[in-house]
């Protein structure tokens, strides 16, 4: 039986982006497919924001940033925290053993860049749901795609999942 990793729904193919679309990667959910199973999540879609829905950037103190929409203004850290607080718990349960993440992603990117007053990036921090779960599950491995499309690098990456998963060739 192959072990389950979360993959970001709009690498799977699913239009689950602010803009209504998505980002399939389909060489390497294809690679991925070979060793492990796949089970996409979308953490604002999941939490309710709808699809389409405004983009949203993080903003304020890259320690712990708020996530809030780019034209209204609309504060999403409470409901984001409440739902990954309960996903976290869901992936745990389900033995979710890593995770596949869109890069530079306001809630899944593992570099995003966190802006001050105004249009000033200041630095980065992982994305909302992505430090989320940095913090709660240290050892999880997580990577994005940006990384994965190296062959080496997705080689380690299914080697540092629970079971030693190696890719099938």
């Amino acid at each position: 039986m192959k072990i389950p990793i979360g993959i970001s729904a709009c690498l799977f193919g699913q239009n689950t982006r602010y803009d209504g679309g998505h980002r399939l990667e389909s060489l390497l959910v294809e690679a991925l497919a070979r060793s492990v199973t796949l089970v996409p999540l979308c953490p604002e879609a999941e939490c309710g924001l709808g699809i389409p829905r405004e983009p949203m950037r993080l903003e304020g103190d890259p320690e712990n940033p708020r996530l809030v929409t780019v034209t209204t203004r609309r504060d999403l850290t409470a409901p984001m925290q409440a739902w990954a607080a309960r996903r976290m718990n869901a992936l745990v349960a389900e033995g979710i053993a890593g995770l596949v993440l869109k890069a530079r992603s306001p809630s899944c990117g593992k570099r995003v860049a966190v802006h001050g007053k105004g249009e000033g990036k200041t630095a980065s921090s992982p994305g909302f749901f992505a430090g989320l779960v940095m913090e709660r599950l240290p050892t999880l491995p997580i990577a994005d795609e940006e990384e994965l499309r190296d062959p080496a690098r997705l080689a380690d990456f299914l080697a540092r999942l629970p079971g030693r998963a190696a890719p099938s060739r």
